[in-house]
């Protein structure tokens, strides 16, 4: 249990490195593609990654160091199924009537790590249906290859790094992670009946897409940040003037060129706006405004209130007034509203509407043919003695 829980371990260790690295283009993709980051969906995304971690440190860890003893003889076995004769072997006993002897024969010495790869991969046939949507072939195939993958990284004594090969590459292994993933997709359902379906997801990430909130607005204001900063550089190095006079003019020129000329031509655009599919529109039509409104929103947002000198007052203060939009539910900063200018979102959804399917029209054949029918009935029904049969059939004649 021991050389389980170290590799778990070292994971829960590095986990919030790559958490970190991955957080941002995971949170510009979910603006991309669904508009809105749900907070279920990064906590299952975060899971999905630590387990990743844990799967990959378990085929490597523990990682030999120089000077060690070289025990692993054997590097390759093809053979499959080759511990049934150490488990028929051992002399353990199994009874079905009996649950002690059950875990016996789990913790005997032929049969536990075949049944620990098969539950290695279990979760990944979990993730792979419930969270990707993936079949049931897709999911075989993905665990198959995933197997391969560190079967081939325990081969190489993990690409050459290891002073020897340290791992068996093993074609149970192999099986039993193929196993694991087929049975993970199996009872997924099991597992997953107290969770929102991945339909559901989606359809909350759409509505909660379609209103630009202010921490979407946030990445595309980072992203126009660093694009101000390599634009105003140059222009900064090229104009004859002083330190503060240049500094100004730079952060001046670069507001009209990416935050005025830019979305101008860009139907309301930047390059920040672009990547997490917002845009600048018209606050009374929705239409692409006016060149001139584009031109004084860069100049008084970038240009004026965030030039370099007046960065320490001004920042603060934009800061507290989306915070506070934010909790209101206000869509528009105060110039924007001074502007007639808005954000919107331009995200579509992707799923498929059910549509009611169309009835065909009833031809002229048909109609003549549906007339003699019911007038056939009201001839045999009012030879029937039943008052109330015969007077609406013949109702029903008549008025055809």
């Amino acid at each position: 249990m021991q050389k389980y829980l170290e590799p778990i371990l070292t994971a829960a260790v590095f986990f919030p490195l790559l958490a970190a690295l991955f957080t941002l283009p995971y949170m510009i993709y979910c603006y991309r593609r669904y508009g809105a980051v749900l907070v279920m969906r990064v906590a299952l995304m975060y899971a999905f990654l630590y387990y990743l971690i844990c799967v990959y440190f378990l085929a490597i860890l523990p990682f030999p160091r120089e000077g060690t003893v070289v025990t692993q003889r054997t590097t390759v076995n093809l053979i499959p199924f080759n511990y049934v004769p150490e488990v028929l072997g051992s002399g353990v006993t199994f009874s079905w009537d009996d649950p002690k002897s059950w875990l016996v024969a789990i913790y005997s010495s032929g049969l536990y790590e075949p049944l620990c790869n098969v539950l290695m991969f279990f979760p990944l046939g979990i993730f792979l249906r419930y969270y990707f949507g993936c079949g049931r072939l897709k999911t075989v195939v993905i665990a198959f290859l995933g197997s391969l993958f560190l079967e081939l990284t325990q081969l190489t004594g993990t690409y050459g790094l290891a002073p020897f090969v340290y791992r068996c590459c093993d074609v149970n292994d192999l099986i039993g992670n193929t196993l694991g993933g087929w049975l993970g997709y199996v009872f997924t359902p099991l597992f997953t009946c107290f969770l929102p379906s991945r339909e559901r997801l989606n359809q909350v990430s759409y509505q909660r897409g379609s209103r630009v909130s202010y921490v979407r607005r946030g990445f595309a204001f980072l992203v126009d940040a660093g694009v101000e900063v390599v634009v105003a550089a140059p222009l900064w190095l090229i104009l004859p003037l002083g330190q503060r006079s240049g500094t100004a003019a730079a952060a001046l020129g670069a507001a009209i060129l990416c935050q005025g000329i830019l979305p101008a031509l860009w139907h309301g655009q930047t390059l920040g706006k672009a990547l997490v599919k917002i845009r600048l529109t018209d606050a009374h039509t929705g239409g692409t405004a006016s060149p001139e409104r584009y031109l004084l929103r860069g100049v008084l947002l970038w240009g004026v209130l965030l030039q370099p000198l007046a960065q320490p007052v001004t920042l603060p203060v934009l800061l507290l007034c989306a915070a506070y939009n934010g909790i209101r539910n206000r869509p528009q900063m105060f110039y924007e509203k001074w502007l007639g200018l808005t954000q919107a979102s331009t995200v579509t959804s992707t799923q498929k509407k059910a549509e009611k399917p169309k009835q065909a029209p009833i031809s002229g054949r048909h109609r003549i043919g549906m007339i003699s029918t019911l007038r056939k009935r009201a001839e045999w029904r009012q030879s029937v003695p039943h008052p109330i049969w015969g007077q609406r059939l013949c109702q029903a004649e008549n008025t055809m």
